[in-house]
């Protein structure tokens, strides 16, 4: 009997390994590679399947707002800024944050988050050590205690994140046909279930396919499983996903702007037709796109 519950005990550690760290995520990670799989792969998945409550909370608000046109809103933040701190911090926030009259976002929802004193106490401490940028958040946080970082952190990086999702742009015509959508489904060639981290958008080869949000690309390169392929970085822990193309139009570190061409869309890697996979990821995390195509411009031609 006891050896049993000791090979019970040692199966469910291995299960646990395999599914809940990152050296499980390393071995199904290899193991993609050999399989095949649609999404990147991220070592840390394990710990990142869903968005932190707050912000998935904050995004359904904002999401369920009406989107405002570019020019409409007045004041020093564009519209995807002020939604953002509307649906995350509340409007006497957004009233309170105006009022310091900051035009620099970050440095504007940080001084009201932990004031404008504690603020430049750690960028004089950054300065002092030489460290980069000592304006940033990124660069002071480390000489601010743990709570108030933790503080300036929820306020700055999820409210910016949040801003950068609320002003993507639908990379291909917003009238193309959603063919599969996000979440989990039956793989339509590995014949297993798993986690489709974005929608596939049914276009013929050689649509032109366009930069949802400026950012810098993190790759430009081809695949087995996702063909060629293009991944953004927007910032604010913000990026996207274009797949399956037939020929890319940028390079690896290459700047672009919303709207600028990105590819055109194909056949290749593991693909059972032509289709644009498009992927959302905020922290690592991936999120449907598919609320965005209603409330975002299409790219521009």
């Amino acid at each position: 009997m006891r050896g049993w519950a000791e090979l019970l005990l040692c199966g469910g550690v291995l299960a646990a390994c395999w599914t809940r760290t990152p050296v499980g995520d390393l071995g199904r990670a290899a193991l993609s590679a050999l399989v095949g799989d649609e999404v990147e792969v991220d070592v840390l998945a394990s710990f990142r399947t869903q968005l932190p409550a707050p912000l998935e909370q904050a995004l359904a608000v904002a999401l369920a707002e009406p989107a405002v046109p570019l020019d409409a809103a007045p004041g020093a933040f564009h519209p995807g800024i002020r939604l953002a701190i509307r649906s995350h911090l509340g409007d006497a926030a957004l009233a309170e944050i105006e009022a310091l009259e900051i035009d620099a976002p970050e440095a504007a929802l940080e001084t009201w988050a932990i004031g404008a004193e504690v603020r430049e106490r750690a960028i004089r401490r950054a300065e002092a050590a030489g460290a980069p940028h000592p304006e940033r958040l990124a660069s002071h946080a480390p000489y601010l205690p743990a709570r108030t970082a933790a503080i300036a952190q929820n306020a700055v990086s999820d409210t910016l994140s949040l801003a950068t999702v609320l002003d993507l742009a639908w990379p291909v015509d917003p009238a193309a046909r959603v063919s599969s959508g996000f979440g989990y489904r039956d793989h339509p060639t590995l014949k297993t279930r798993k986690l489709h981290e974005g929608v596939d958008i049914a276009v013929p080869i050689g649509t032109p396919v366009f930069a949802a949000a400026a950012g810098a690309v993190s790759r430009a390169r081809e695949d087995p499983v996702n063909g060629w392929h293009v991944v953004l970085d927007h910032g604010n822990r913000v990026s996207t996903a274009y797949c399956h193309a037939s020929r890319l139009q940028v390079q690896r570190g290459q700047a672009v702007a919303q709207g600028d061409p990105l590819m055109e869309s194909g056949n290749s890697g593991r693909s059972t037709g032509p289709h644009l996979h498009f992927g959302l990821r905020i922290g690592g995390r991936p999120v449907d796109p598919a609320p965005f195509r209603s409330r975002a411009p299409g790219p521009r031609s």
